[in-house]
């Protein structure tokens, strides 16, 4: 018989689920698509956990699950959705085919913990709850808790309005480009990687595609990675963009740490996401501008996948 702990890592476009035995290794993984509530039906969040579930519980037979622990983007600190999540999750274990693969069925009182995934992603960072975390993906967030139970969220708000994102970056490269072309009628190197990228021959076309119900905000966002490219290649303009970006999520972070008392240990600042994973010159203002400024805090970048900070917190709540 495996003892285990069940992981999820439920983020805004996938979601990751694995098992763990009780020292940390991971003996099954699985996969899906979002299971965030503000996004997706319960029925579309069952559906998802179910295959996730089944794929990481598959060909490993006499299971005991101690505890779960679910990071799930859209619940954040309401506790109708984690109540609403972990229910699902405690429904699925307790019917077949899953409590087949169980050594006994599945016990009720097993610990489901439900948090939002910026706490797992600040634990897999950090190792523990004291924190703080800022996350630039296609929206971007700084959440911060302290041993006291202080929390504290600045952004967050969606894609659409949160700044120092990779929405938000791509937002500012198009409106860069139009506006180099309304004053020369020339394309930039920026706009030309654009153009590129999108397989587009005018400024009209990238308009255009803008306006098309068909576009998603991730197309949007993936321009990040053409503004570094731009950047890299020396463009002036997609390294002001990049500057701006770097200014705007520290903004928020030190916003965060204003509101919340670390006490005289400070904490770990970690610093997650697509842009401030891939994106250099953003991460190095923001840890530049830290140390110089924020002496208490010590900046760091994720070097975990997130569902490592499940791991931790289900360990913790697990039987003994």
């Amino acid at each position: 018989m495996k003892r285990c702990v069940l992981c999820i890592d439920g983020g805004g476009t996938k979601t990751v689920c694995v098992l763990a035995t009780l020292d940390g290794k991971v003996i099954g993984r699985g996969s899906g698509g979002t299971t965030n509530p503000n996004l997706v039906s319960a029925l579309e969040i069952n559906e998802t956990l179910q295959k996730a579930i089944q794929e990481a519980i598959q060909n490993l037979p006499e299971l005991q699950i101690e505890a779960v622990c679910g990071g799930i983007a859209g619940v954040g600190a309401s506790e109708e959705k984690q109540v609403e999540v972990s229910n699902v999750i405690g429904q699925i274990l307790s019917t077949p085919p899953f409590c087949h693969a169980l050594s006994k069925r599945f016990n009720p009182s097993v610990n489901i913990e439900v948090v939002s995934d910026v706490v797992i992603t600040l634990v897999a960072g950090a190792g523990k709850r004291h924190g703080i975390v800022a996350i630039s993906g296609t929206g971007s967030v700084v959440y911060g808790e302290t041993v006291k139970g202080q929390r504290i969220k600045v952004g967050g708000w969606g894609y659409q309005l949160d700044e120092g994102s990779g929405y938000a970056i791509g937002r500012k490269a198009i409106k860069e480009i139009l506006r180099a072309y309304d004053a020369n009628g020339k394309t930039t190197l920026l706009a030309q990687k654009v153009l590129n990228v999108w397989n587009l021959s005018s400024m009209q076309d990238v308009v255009d595609y803008i306006y098309q119900k068909t576009t998603k905000p991730t197309d949007i966002a993936n321009l990040a990675k053409i503004v570094n490219s731009a950047a890299s290649a020396g463009d002036e303009s997609a390294k002001d963009i990049l500057r701006k970006t770097a200014k705007d999520l520290y903004f928020n972070i030190a916003a965060a740490i204003k509101q919340i008392d670390f006490g005289k240990e400070g904490a770990t600042l970690v610093l997650s996401g697509g842009v401030l994973t891939n994106i250099k010159i953003v991460s190095e203002i923001i840890i530049k501008k830290v140390r110089a400024e924020l002496p208490a805090i010590t900046a760091i970048q994720l070097c975990r996948e997130p569902v490592k900070g499940a791991i931790i917190l289900a360990l913790r709540n697990s039987v003994s």
